[in-house]
């Protein structure tokens, strides 16, 4: 059983062609991707099971198995990046208006400022500017 299959099995998951390489693609990237942007891809790749549902149902299946975070950067596209399992998915992301990237920043939020008895279910902390590669251009 290869590490990836592994990763997959400890969230009972089952392994698939497609939910492989979809977890390699993502482990790959330095920057969220939109479901469009995995699909063009893969059918570049003339992969003939890449087609839109498969990408969203395994999406969705590693969204709820808390192995992906959406980011509505506010582009009206939704992206993904694999969550860190260690750590908390609550920080904040930069989004270059040059490039159109949008990258998970390494801090963390911490829910030690929020009020008792409130409870956070969703977060959705977006910085919007250049990022290193765009502004040396």
């Amino acid at each position: 059983m290869t590490k990836t299959e592994k990763k997959l099995s400890s969230k009972g998951i089952r392994s698939t062609e497609m939910r492989l390489k979809i977890y390699k693609y993502l482990k790959r990237k330095t920057y969220a991707v939109s479901l469009n942007e995995m699909q063009k891809v893969f059918i570049h790749k003339n992969i003939k099971t890449a087609n839109k549902t498969t990408f969203y149902r395994t999406i969705k299946l590693f969204e709820k198995k808390s192995m992906v975070h959406q980011i509505d950067d506010g582009t009206a596209v939704a992206k993904y990046a694999l969550s860190d399992e260690n750590i908390s998915d609550l920080h904040m992301h930069f989004h270059c208006t040059v490039c159109g990237k949008t990258i998970c920043l390494p801090d963390r939020i911490s829910k030690q400022n929020l009020p008792d008895d409130y409870e956070i279910n969703d977060l959705n902390l977006v910085l919007k500017g250049v990022c290193k590669n765009c502004s040396k251009k």
